[in-house]
């Protein structure tokens, strides 16, 4: 590969960091939600605005492929 393909490992580094916030946020809150009727971060603020309750999925859906991406860059190396 060259450096043009090669992803940088900041790049990388922040994939992983935004997979994990983002599956945190999604799924985490979307279990908070149904177990214990409250919501916690960015998805309680979404709730509050009127976003419906099954962003929360989304956004640990975003969260998840991001950790694939990061991880299929990783292997790739």
């Amino acid at each position: 590969m060259n450096r043009l393909t090669t992803p940088s490992r900041t790049a990388v580094k922040a994939l992983w960091l935004v997979g994990v916030l983002f599956a945190v946020q999604g799924f985490g809150s979307a279990i908070t939600e149904a177990r214990w009727g409250t919501s916690f971060g960015v998805a309680a603020l979404l709730r509050a605005a009127g976003v419906p309750g099954w962003a929360d999925l989304v956004i640990g859906a975003i969260g998840g492929l991001a950790l694939l991406a990061a991880l299929y860059r990783t292997v790739r190396r």
